[in-house]
Formats: C-alpha cells, sequence, structure tokens
C-alpha cells in the first residue's frame, strides 16, 4: 500500500557524511566569544552587582540590561520573558549579564570576579492557582443520565530534552555598523522580530545549517540571538555564543511535564459516554509557547472517539524553573499517553480485548469533536484502525501471549499547522524564481533541520513543473531576501508551505505553456525570458471555504486537515532487571501524499526512538528548582541498540493532498509500548519513565 514515490537522495547526505557542510560553529570566525553570567537563584531581587577590582576586566565587553536601547522583553505570545533581568530574576539560569572575550578561558576565570547579592523571594515549584499562565475550559454535549460504569485515573509524563546533535549557536557578524545574525535556527522571522523589539529596526538574520532542533530552535534562538547582537554592537566585532552541553541541558526550552485526570463512563459493552479531564501543564517560569502548547494538548485529548459528553478543565501554570517551550507533537504526546492508556484501563476493567474498546468506540458520521465539528476522517480512520489490526495480527498476538511478553496499541492523530486561526494571521508567502540557465530558485522561509526539507520542496516544485529535481534550487533562508512563509514548526513544510509552492509552480507553468521534454522546458524558459520581465511567481495563503475557528468558544476546525496513526508494539522483559526491550514495532499512517518514502521513513525511525526514550529512559530530574542531572552520561537517551529489532512502516495515504508528518510519530510511540508493558506484567503504569528502577517498584 505504499505510494508511488520517487525517494531521490537528500541534496545535503553527501555534505553532513564527508564533514564539509558547514555549521554554526564552523563558520569562518575570529572575533569575540561569548559568556552568559547567569542566576543562581530560582526568584530573587537583584540587589547589586561588583565586579573584583583586582581582576582585570578591560579586555572584557560587558552588557547589562542597560545596553539594551529598545524593548526588554522578547515578543512571543505574552510579552512577559525579558532579554536580561532587570530587577528580579525567576528561574536558575536566568540571563543576568553578557561578557565577551578573544579566550575563552578568561571567560571562565572572570565569572569567578563578578558577585551578585539578591534577596531571595517565595519560590513556586508546584501547581500553585494563582499562577497561572492560561486556563481552557470547554464542555461538548450533555452529561448522561443512565446508570454507568466510572473510570478514574491520573498520568503524569515528564520533561523531555531535545538532545539534538547541534548545541544552539549564534553568530554576529559585524561590518561597519551593519550587524548580520547568523545561526541554528527554525524561524528566522520570529529572531528577526525579537531583534526589532530589541533594537528598534530590522536585522537581517539568516539561518546556518543547523543539526537538529525539534522544536528546541522555534522560539530560544531570539535570546541567543539577541546577546551575541548586544555584545557585537557594544564591541563593534564578531561575536560568537556557543552553549556548552550542560548549559543547554540546563537551561534550555524542554517538554512541558503534564499531568491529567481522566474520568470517564461507559457501558458493560465498552461504549464511551463521557470523558471528563483535567489538565496540569508546568509552563515555567515564563509563558513562552505554553498557552499554545496547552490548546493542542486539549484539541487532542479525547481522541476522535465517538463520545457524547466531553469536559474539559486545563491549566498552564508558572513555575520557577526555565521556561519550557516547542518540542515535537507540541502537547499531543502528554494527551495521546493519557487517552491510550485510560482506553487500556477501561479495557482491563472489563476484561476485554484493548482492540475492542477502541473498535466499539470509533468515529462516525454523526461523531462530533469536543469543538463541535464533525469528524471529517472518520472513513480514513475507520480504514486504518481495520489495516493495522490485520496486518499486525494484533488479536491473535494479544490472546497467545508467552510470559513477560506483552502487546499494546495505540490509535491517534495530529493537527497539521498553526491552531485555529493562526494560518490566517501567518498570512504565509512563497515565491518562485526562474533563472536565465532555466532553474528554478524557492524562496521561502521554511528551513532545513535535518527533516528533509531542502529536498521534499524541490522534489514538490520539479513533479509539478515535470523536470529533474536538479532544475530547482532550495537556499537556506535569510530574512532579507525571502518571502515570510512562517516557521518550520506544527508540521506545516509540506502541508502549508509545500501546497503553495505548487500553487506557484502552477502559475509558472501556466506562463511556459507546453513541452514535452526537458530540452523543450529550456527552450520555453528562454523564449519567455526575451519577452518578459517577470520571474517571480508568488502563492499566499488563502484561508480554504469550509474553515472556521471561534476562539473565544473553542469551536470550529482546530486544523485544516489531520494526519492519522496507529502503532503497535511488542515487548519482552527481563523479569531480574525489568529492563524493557521493543522486539517488533507496527506504525501505520495515513497522511495523504508522501513526497519522498525513504524520507517519510526516516521521519518515522526517528520518531520511534524519541517516542521510546519518552517512555522508558529519558528522565530529566529537577531538585530545589535546578536540573540535577544535565549531563548526556546522566541523562540517557536511546541508543541504537534500544530501537526495536524489527520496524515495520506503512503509509496507506487514502487523501490526494500531502498532509504534515513530521510530528505525529511522535504522539503513538510511548503509549504503545507501555500499554505493551503493562500487558506483559498485568499492571497499570501511569507515569513515564517506565525506567528499570521504576518499573521495579511498580511491580513489587
Amino acid at each position: 500500500m505504499q505510494t508511488d514515490t520517487t525517494s531521490i537522495v537528500r541534496v545535503d547526505a553527501k555534505a553532513k557524511a564527508d564533514g564539509s557542510l558547514q555549521y554554526s560553529d564552523d563558520l569562518p570566525f575570529d572575533g569575540l566569544y561569548a559568556f552568559i553570567i547567569r542566576s543562581q537563584k530560582a526568584h530573587a531581587k537583584i540587589l547589586s552587582i561588583v565586579y573584583d577590582e583586582n581582576f582585570d576586566f578591560s579586555e572584557f565587553t560587558i552588557v547589562s540590561y542597560e545596553d539594551i536601547e529598545g524593548k526588554n522583553i522578547n515578543p512571543i505570545i505574552y510579552d512577559d520573558q525579558p532579554f536580561l533581568a532587570q530587577e528580579y530574576v525567576k528561574f536558575i539560569g536566568e540571563p543576568i549579564l553578557l561578557l565577551a572575550h578573544k579566550d575563552k578561558t578568561l571567560l571562565q576565570k572572570a565569572q569567578k570576579h563578578i558577585f551578585i547579592t539578591y534577596k531571595e523571594l517565595p519560590q513556586t515549584l508546584t501547581f500553585q492557582e494563582d499562577k497561572i499562565f492560561k486556563r481552557i475550559r470547554k464542555t461538548k454535549g450533555e452529561k448522561p443520565k443512565k446508570e454507568l460504569l466510572t473510570l478514574s485515573k491520573t498520568y503524569t509524563t515528564p520533561y523531555q530534552e531535545h538532545i539534538y546533535l547541534e548545541p544552539q549557536t549564534m553568530v554576529a557578524f559585524y561590518n561597519q555598523g551593519e550587524i548580520k545574525i547568523v545561526g541554528s535556527m527554525q524561524c528566522p522571522f520570529y529572531v528577526e522580530e525579537s531583534l526589532e523589539a530589541l533594537s528598534g529596526k530590522k536585522i537581517e538574520i539568516e539561518q546556518a545549517p543547523t543539526g537538529g532542533a525539534f522544536g528546541g530552535k522555534e522560539d530560544y534562538p531570539s535570546l541567543m540571538a539577541a546577546y551575541v547582537y548586544l555584545l557585537s554592537k557594544k564591541a563593534k566585532q564578531d561575536v560568537k555564543l556557543t552553549l556548552s552541553r550542560t548549559e543547554d541541558i540546563a537551561f534550555s526550552t524542554k517538554r512541558h511535564p503534564s499531568q491529567i485526570t481522566l474520568t470517564s463512563q461507559f457501558d458493560k459493552k465498552g461504549k464511551l459516554y463521557s470523558l471528563q479531564a483535567k489538565i496540569l501543564l508546568d509552563g515555567g517560569a515564563y509563558a513562552t509557547l505554553s498557552s499554545v502548547v496547552l490548546t493542542r494538548l486539549v484539541l487532542h485529548i479525547a481522541g476522535f472517539y465517538d463520545i457524547d459528553y466531553i469536559d474539559v478543565d486545563a491549566y498552564a501554570y508558572a513555575t520557577n524553573t526555565p521556561p519550557n517551550g516547542a518540542f515535537r507533537g507540541f502537547g499531543a504526546p502528554q494527551a495521546f499517553f493519557a487517552l491510550e492508556r485510560h482506553i487500556d484501563d477501561i479495557a482491563k476493567k472489563l476484561h476485554f480485548n484493548p482492540a475492542d474498546i477502541r473498535k466499539i468506540n470509533l468515529p462516525t458520521p454523526q461523531t462530533k469533536l469536543l469543538t463541535d465539528v464533525e469528524v471529517k476522517e472518520y472513513k480514513e480512520y475507520n480504514n486504518l484502525f481495520t489495516q493495522a489490526m490485520q496486518q499486525s495480527d494484533f488479536y491473535a498476538k494479544y490472546l497467545n501471549k508467552e510470559p513477560n511478553k506483552g502487546i499494546g496499541m495505540s490509535l491517534f492523530f495530529h493537527g497539521g499547522g498553526f491552531v485555529g486561526l493562526g494560518e490566517e494571521f501567518l498570512n504565509s508567502k512563497v515565491s518562485l524564481y526562474l533563472k536565465e540557465n532555466a532553474q528554478v530558485e524557492i524562496k521561502v522561509s521554511s528551513t532545513e533541520m535535518g527533516q528533509g526539507a531542502m529536498t521534499t520542496l524541490p522534489q514538490m516544485v520539479a513533479k509539478e513543473l515535470k523536470i529533474d529535481p536538479s532544475y530547482v534550487i532550495y537556499t537556506i533562508p535569510n530574512t532579507k531576501k525571502v518571502p515570510n512563509s512562517g516557521p518550520t514548526v506544527s508540521s506545516r513544510t509540506i502541508m502549508i508551505v509545500g501546497t503553495l509552492l505548487q500553487k506557484a509552480t502552477k502559475k509558472l507553468k501556466n506562463t511556459l505553456g507546453v513541452y514535452n521534454s526537458t530540452q523543450e522546458y529550456e527552450q520555453q524558459v528562454s523564449i519567455y525570458l526575451q519577452t518578459n520581465k517577470t520571474r517571480e511567481f508568488q502563492a499566499q495563503y488563502q484561508k480554504p471555504k469550509d474553515f472556521y475557528w471561534d476562539e473565544e468558544r473553542f469551536s470550529g476546525y482546530g486544523y485544516s486537515g489531520y494526519s492519522l496513526g496507529c502503532y503497535i508494539a511488542e515487548v519482552a522483559i527481563d523479569p531480574i532487571t525489568f529492563q524493557v526491550y521493543v522486539e517488533n514495532f507496527y506504525a501505520f499512517h495515513d497522511v495523504g501524499e508522501v513526497i519522498n518514502l525513504t524520507l517519510a521513513q526516516g521521519q518515522v525511525e526517528g520518531a520511534i526512538a524519541q517516542g521510546l526514550g519518552y517512555a522508558l529512559l529519558e528522565d530529566l530530574v529537577y531538585e530545589n528548582a535546578k536540573v540535577k542531572n544535565p549531563h548526556i552520561s546522566h541523562y540517557v537517551a536511546p541508543l541504537a541498540s534500544d530501537m526495536p529489532k524489527n520496524i515495520k512502516i506503512e503509509f496507506l495515504n487514502t487523501q490526494a493532498s500531502p498532509k504534515g508528518l513530521g510530528e505525529l510519530p511522535i504522539d503513538g510511540v510511548a503509549p504503545a509500548i507501555i500499554n505493551a508493558v503493562a500487558n506483559a506484567l498485568d499492571i497499570e503504569p501511569n507515569t513515564i519513565p517506565l525506567t528499570p528502577e521504576n518499573l521495579e517498584k511498580l511491580c513489587r
């Protein structure tokens, strides 16, 4: 059932493999190195900053909030986070001062000669009712009046570190008063907006080749860029800031921890009639993207299940810990861990096969989501479930499992693009530029961060033009050279930007007229350019006609389309060490048209690794508001040896247009694996990660 897809080799593969690709820290550089002086208190008032008179600071560039000419606020959604602490600090690690010097070792020495005194204030490390960034309250339907069975359980999910291979890095290049920012980032125009607030003018921003991001380089690079800009402006030199891995783990954003209580009512046949959800999300010290993560979590919390009454009360809380932000899945992994574990818990209470509980509650044409609209994808969802059950042989394996072995599943989806009216607000633009040599240059702000955008986007344009992909060029985004096609987040690169590129390509194709070969294409381009000056072919986002969203009522279509998934995991557990081994993993998807099958499979395999870590291994420990294990040696992430022995990936592709894929696969991994562990050991785990230590405690 795979699509007939041309899996061309990714265009950046050779340069990444042979080491010739220059990441931010590889760029030619002969300037100053930056260092951040951070708060040692979780919540305090800054009383004084004293520089040791016996230490020579004369060759150092030092920046404080007083050097900011514009606003000392990083604009995101709620403008609450300062670039540099001014009077108060709200988490351990909050930047207070910036230093720059030619010698990295002197930077390390200098920090020991700067003395900051504080007046400590009460710190909040747990959910407090008076510390709320956002609340979402939404109810659909009416409470069932008949007598039903009830189950109520609380599920918790942890922090998760992105562990991108390249740490946060940013460089400011100084040239006669003008500063250009180059660095590792997902969203160049986000950085431009932040620096405009900081400086009062537009600064040129260019993405460097980026070694992984996963959401961790969505909003955080705006801070990094601000720091090198301020130092470069004051020093009148180039400045580079690269976080150590320890700094990166301790202070950059993480996946939001959650506590989700689900209370359901159902009959003896397993039919669900009501689901109530109480959602608590830890946002950290500043709001960053927490309100949108909460919104996405709420939109996914009830799945596509056919439930008459759904009641959700959701909160994003403030705590005195580093701010949490975007991470692949953006709230949906928390939602589906809770929901899909709860479905299995219902099955266990009724002594049912977990597949049967899902089957009886699959969406129908009459099913309404929490947001009062129908499930448009109900046919595809039912078909996906049926195919997954058949091809994985789930029923037979569930009935005939061996001791200390188990099988589990998860059924899930992911909304593509920005939530609600977000895409309309972005008003994304794309452009194609026709060159003299018949090449077509793609101009978009969508970044390549390892996922394959610089391969798949040209592939889409080439397919539409019916020419070889070598004729299509993707260049790394620069805010002075490309239109704002929005951030590289929310599975929107192919679904939104790719679709816009297809529209722009059709304009170009219609302009060129009919051609039947590469040679004829080149001839048509040559003829066109001789008589026409127009070389730019553009497209701009337009809201679909049947799409509506009411933010105040939390009603309508949260997204213009959903990608679908059904995962099955088979595990074996060592009864002595309590180590969980994932033996087989089946990943079934419906994501519309797949552009590049090999890259799509790679997306899924990478997500399985991340989801396995989330489920079984990754445990970021906070002690007294401080990360206790900010080292790769102590924060255990999956290795190749931890991956499932066998992975089967299927794309059903019943939809004609492409949907998002990047985030979908992370949503279903943890619940499938933990459900399999529950099946193997006849236990009811409700917290991840299920490390060997945690599993042993649960069993004993």
